[in-house]
């Protein structure tokens, strides 16, 4: 993966998409404990209703739209990466899927507003477009690769949402092989040392943490 180092994360993700078959993280792992990234996916099924209008932010190949889109009236969805759209409109052809970036003039056929905005390790840059895509009293939902991802509680205060619940959840974790060790470091912009790999490493591999930050919040009445 030292490509990776140089590439855009457009490409990277394109990479994934021709490589994976979809946005996975790219190194094997062995989990001791339930996935942390539960707590997103219980509360997102319990917030859905039938009548909910739902942008996802950063959908890559559409897992999410091709689970949980078919509880909710309206499944919207956008990436940057058009190799990962492909997917998402096969595996999920009942949403909308758009290109974008979250930073520049929303698409004309992004047409809004939303009643739940939705975002699984996606771009924290969605944040500062609430304004222009939420309905009155829309909610927003993020699940974040660590334990704190400060920028999220930042930004909803800029825009003027309030926090209703924050979560994190940690579990031990092995990654199998050095490549492995290497591949996740990378993904994580952290330092792998085989120094560290040689003195650490058991059978099962090297002993982290998979983290995840989770944060429910509602826009304000004006």
């Amino acid at each position: 993966m030292a490509e990776g180092r140089t590439e855009t994360a457009q490409k990277r993700y394109g990479r994934l998409a021709r490589e994976l078959g979809g946005y996975f993280h790219p190194w094997q792992r062995t989990l001791s404990g339930p996935d942390p990234e539960l707590t997103f996916d219980l509360l997102l099924a319990d917030l859905l209703t039938p009548q909910t209008r739902v942008l996802e932010a950063g959908c890559g190949h559409g897992p999410d739209a091709a689970r949980f889109g078919p509880l909710a009236a309206r499944w919207a969805a956008y990436d940057f990466a058009p190799e990962l759209l492909e997917l998402a409109r096969h595996n999920a052809p009942h949403a909308d899927f758009h290109l974008w970036n979250g930073k520049t003039d929303i698409p004309s056929d992004l047409n809004g507003p939303f009643d739940f905005i939705v975002s699984r390790r996606g771009p924290t840059s969605v944040i500062l477009r609430l304004p222009e895509l939420a309905a009155p009293d829309a909610q927003f939902l993020y699940v974040g690769p660590r334990l704190h991802v400060p920028q999220v509680p930042e930004r909803l205060q800029a825009v003027g949402w309030e926090v209703l619940g924050e979560w994190r959840a940690s579990v031990l974790a092995h990654a199998p092989t050095w490549a492995d060790w290497q591949t996740r470091c990378e993904w994580m912009a952290e330092e792998a040392r085989q120094s560290d790999w040689d003195a650490q490493a058991g059978a099962q591999g090297m002993l982290y943490r998979e983290e995840r930050y989770v944060v429910l919040a509602r826009r304000l009445p004006t």
